[in-house]
């Protein structure tokens, strides 16, 4: 059946600022409370004999619910299935994504790390939501069924488990960028000895400067040269056929 929810906005009354510390507030067998979703707060005033709502979207998700029990307790009770549902379908999305993009950095497609923090971004959303759920449940939990805190244990969990994979993702990531700044290190180490030969001709313009002409027509300087110059292109042979140059 639809049941009639109160709402009301945040009123001044409302211990605000304590309970966005605390998220549970009691006063007089009156509870306070912040719940959150996407990293919104949503607000509520819960007591054995009354339940009202201070977060419109919120009210909006309770209110097109058919509840069983029209009661306070009936209504909290359905309040905690409804953000763990909300939690649980993005928590499930968010294990796609993590796969996918896990399969993107294993195969190198990924180069840089903006997906990796906006998904982890958001992994740690949804396990702060989850976790001040599963704090207000263990505060409320003589007002919900044991079936609710199951769940709300099991969400938190999954949430803390998927928290913990995520945390792979840059270990793998940082070990691909290594191999890959192995490999232009050992392309560029490559490369470099192409640059032999003129680094031995220079040396012979450093020892006799002002008769280059004779010093690199001598024998001895053509048989100091020739394994140089025959090192050099077989060596840039080599990296054209491996597709390093």
């Amino acid at each position: 059946m639809k049941c009639k929810i109160p709402y009301v906005e945040l009123p001044n009354t409302f211990p605000k600022s304590d309970v966005d510390v605390y998220r549970v507030l009691e006063e007089d067998g009156k509870y306070y409370i912040r719940l959150e979703l996407d990293g919104k707060p949503m607000y509520l005033t819960f007591s054995a004999n009354e339940i009202v709502l201070h977060s419109k979207e919120l009210y909006e998700m309770v209110s097109r619910e058919e509840i069983d029990d029209c009661s306070p307790l009936g209504i909290l009770d359905e309040i905690f299935y409804i953000i763990l549902y909300q939690l649980g379908t993005k928590r499930t999305q968010l294990f796609l994504e993590f796969d996918n993009l896990f399969d993107l950095i294993t195969s190198g497609k990924i180069k840089d790390s903006k997906r990796i923090i906006l998904l982890r971004k958001r992994i740690l959303t949804n396990y702060s939501d989850s976790t001040v759920i599963y704090y207000v449940s263990r505060r409320l939990s003589k007002f919900l069924s044991a079936e609710s805190i199951e769940d709300v244990k099991f969400n938190y969990e999954r949430a803390e488990l998927l928290v913990t994979r995520s945390g792979d993702l840059y270990n793998i990531y940082l070990t691909e960028v290594q191999n890959d700044l192995n490999e232009i290190i050992k392309k560029l180490t490559s490369i470099s000895f192409i640059f032999m030969p003129i680094t031995a001709i220079a040396s012979i313009y450093a020892v006799d400067y002002t008769n280059v002409y004779n010093t690199l027509i001598n024998w001895q300087s053509l048989i100091f040269l020739s394994p140089v110059l025959i090192l050099t292109v077989l060596l840039v042979i080599y990296l054209r056929r491996i597709k390093w140059l």
